[in-house]
């Protein structure tokens, strides 16, 4: 059985990780591990705000896992979503576009067909990777999203 406070006091000598090393840029086959929405706020202007998707793509390919040397590789993507007054998805043109592209992507894009942005979760595309540098960090960040082929 887990005892809290034998974890607390366990010792170690082995330092750790201070940072983490994103995936290479490139493209590779993903799958949707976790969905969820958030709100978001400007910084300097809290007047702005909305709501967000936020993706976690879980890369599949053997030879990245293996290169960072983990078991899991993932790699966040953020929407920023537009809504109705109602607080619904707007389907109007031109709006939620690259929601549309990972909707089309994963096979949740037919008119008539029911959808729920929960409906991401666990399913597969080809997601395109690149860098974002935050000060002395760098972060992976999904730019693209495709049909696997």
């Amino acid at each position: 059985m887990f005892n809290p406070e034998d974890f607390l006091n366990q010792t170690g000598t082995e330092s750790m990780d201070t940072k983490v090393t994103p995936p290479p840029v490139g493209e590779y086959r993903a799958s949707a591990d976790k969905v969820e929405i958030k709100t978001w706020q400007k910084r300097d202007d809290p007047s702005v705000h909305g709501l967000k998707l936020v993706i976690q793509w879980s890369i599949e390919e053997q030879a990245v896992l293996a290169l960072l040397d983990r078991e899991k590789v993932t790699v966040r993507q953020d929407i920023m979503l537009d809504v109705t007054e109602q607080n619904g998805l707007d389907y109007g043109k031109g709006k939620n576009v690259t929601l549309g592209r990972v909707r089309e992507a994963v096979g949740l894009n037919t008119p008539g067909q029911p959808f729920a942005p929960s409906m991401i979760q666990g399913r597969q595309a080809k997601i395109k990777v690149s860098h974002r540098v935050d000060g002395e960090d760098v972060y992976g960040e999904v730019k693209a999203v495709a049909k696997l082929v």
